[in-house]
């Protein structure tokens, strides 16, 4: 699903939670871990349902949920399990669309707009491919300038540098644009060619853990490797390595639309279902819930950090929750390192 603003379209996959049951779901399970499998593929394809976890002391299943009107009919315990439901609204990836300040590092001379032309490129700026590419006008975030052996890549969600607005995936050498064509951008504006993404699988049938995907950029474009644009507009920030967080932790990121931007964690294993299209949606399994405020549309790529250290990609969210796929599976799955 995608948010239409004047005509032109701004990068949102979405998210739907939803729940249609009432009483007891299934008889019992022995562990909470195989409970919670039974209410994913149980529940994740109902209409309503936007995402599924648990916690194991006490041991509950988590059911997220659209809306409010959904709670009633979220049953009472799944496999003798008792059932939480959160409301946090419906989730959408967020293409267009209390700060940590780790130390700056590079110094732009004076404040450069995170929609513009920024040279050199860098993470935290709009970026997209070409409207024909496309099929509209769209921009969503670089995450990161990271580097394999001599060359560097440019890494942001696959739905903002890999897909069209169908989600259909594109072909290996389509261009990437700085700014993405929603700010302006056109071809003159190329800084790298497409070169992986890892595969998402649509439908109730789909297990995946990331939307990533990376560019390679292209010679004469200058880039500054593992940073991001500060909330100052003018320095950057260096992000070096990869961590784990923990609920009730803080982390940031450095976005397009809302440039850099602190919140906690409230979940760091959620099964959610992600629409990309009205009638397309995939399920993703081990995400990272964050609190809102902390992402909008555009923002979709944002590296998320804490302390220094890479978290994963932003890429979808709702009024409530956003959500963020680990690191492990986004340089596991592009064969990267940060």
């Amino acid at each position: 699903m995608r948010k239409s603003l004047a005509g032109k379209l701004i990068l949102l996959a979405p998210f739907v939670l939803v729940v249609l049951f009432v009483g007891s779901l299934g008889v019992g399970a022995s562990n909470i871990k195989d409970a919670r499998k039974y209410a994913e593929e149980t529940l994740l394809p109902l209409e309503g349902i936007a995402g599924i976890s648990h916690s194991e002391n006490p041991p509950k299943i988590i059911v997220y949920v659209e809306h409010e009107k959904y709670r009633q009919n979220v049953p009472k315990k799944i496999k003798g399990f008792e059932t939480e439901v959160i409301v946090i609204g419906k989730i959408r990836s967020l293409g267009l669309l209390a700060q940590q300040q780790v130390g700056a590092f590079y110094d732009y001379g004076s404040s450069v707009s995170r929609t513009g032309n920024v040279r050199p490129i860098v993470g935290g700026i709009s970026i997209g491919v070409p409207e024909e590419n496309f099929g509209g006008k769209m921009a969503g975030t670089l995450g990161l300038i990271v580097v394999n052996g001599s060359d560097a890549y440019i890494l942001s969600n696959a739905h903002v540098i890999a897909m069209n607005r169908h989600a259909r995936f594109l072909k290996p050498g389509t261009a990437v644009l700085q700014p993405g064509t929603y700010d302006g951008g056109n071809i003159n504006d190329k800084v790298g060619e497409l070169y992986r993404y890892i595969p998402i699988t649509f439908g109730p049938k789909g297990r995946n853990y990331a939307d990533a995907a990376i560019a390679k950029v292209v010679n004469e474009i200058e880039c500054r490797v593992g940073e991001v644009l500060g909330s100052d507009n003018r320095n950057t920030t260096v992000i070096s390595g990869i961590t784990d967080v923990r609920i009730g932790e803080t982390v940031s990121k450095s976005g397009r639309t809302t440039g850099v931007t602190s919140n906690t964690v409230s979940d760091t294993s959620a099964t959610v279902k992600v629409w990309y299209t009205s009638g397309k949606w995939a399920a993703f399994y081990d995400q990272i819930l964050v609190n809102q405020p902390f992402l909008d549309s555009g923002d979709s790529g944002s590296a998320v950090y804490k302390d220094g250290k890479f978290v994963g990609l932003a890429f979808a969210g709702s009024s409530e929750i956003a959500v963020v796929c680990k690191a492990q599976y986004i340089t596991q799955g592009l064969g990267i390192s940060i």
